[in-house]
């Protein structure tokens, strides 16, 4: 009896968690915007500036629409260059060394919808994890796993915001946020990247939210 006591305490356990971390999920899609909005969300341009270094800052352009395609382009004294790129079909990125554009044989493309909308259809399991304190922000830390695949996001515990995001390769702190179009965004964030141990801030001057973007963009 003891043993059938603890199995079910260890099962209730596991459900009040689950259910937990659902009402977090969707207390943080609710306070930005909003499920229906962000269903709505295909496509955003951005501009800004990327910081590399200490001194080091470049104008930025950054285009993504659904399903899948995105382009960013950065400007390095007035001349622009495509970054990297995907249109469905091709992927491309830059390479400094030989200052040309080589098409990128092993990209794997990243969805332009949030794992967070409709995470249980496309396979995703939410884990709260606990809580921490990051960027002195007390964060409720969920985990979203499906297959090996997974995904930290840490919710601010008052506003509900996504102030970090981690995975195997890299780490997203966020902050600076804004509405745009009825929809929050971050207007700053810092990228890790634990392979490769390189950290850059990209800062947001104006976002446009489902501007139609012209077919060129993604020609390449």
């Amino acid at each position: 009896m003891k043993k059938l006591f603890f199995v079910l305490g260890v099962f209730l356990s596991l459900v009040g968690y689950s259910q937990t971390a659902e009402r977090i999920i969707n207390k943080h899609l609710e306070i930005t915007g909003g499920i229906d909005k962000w269903k709505g969300f295909n496509s955003i341009v951005i501009t800004g500036e990327i910081i590399l270094g200490l001194n080091e800052t470049y104008p930025i352009e950054i285009y993504q629409q659904r399903p899948d395609l995105n382009k960013t382009v950065i400007q390095i004294q007035k001349k622009k260059i495509i970054l990297n790129g995907y249109n469905g079909k091709k992927a491309i990125q830059f390479n400094f060394q030989t200052n040309t554009i080589e098409e990128s044989n092993n990209y794997i493309s990243e969805a332009f919808e949030s794992d967070l909308i409709d995470y249980s259809i496309k396979g995703f399991h939410p884990i709260l994890l606990g809580e921490e304190k990051i960027e002195n922000v007390n964060c409720y830390k969920i985990k979203l796993t499906k297959d090996r695949e997974s995904e930290i996001y840490y919710f601010d515990k008052t506003t509900y915001q996504l102030i970090r995001e981690d995975n195997d390769m890299e780490s997203k702190i966020y902050s600076d946020f804004q509405v745009f179009s009825g929809l929050t965004f971050p207007c700053r964030m810092v990228v890790k990247n634990r392979e490769e141990e390189t950290e850059f801030i990209l800062i947001f001057k104006s976002l446009e939210v489902n501007k139609k973007i012209p077919e060129r963009e993604f020609k390449f």
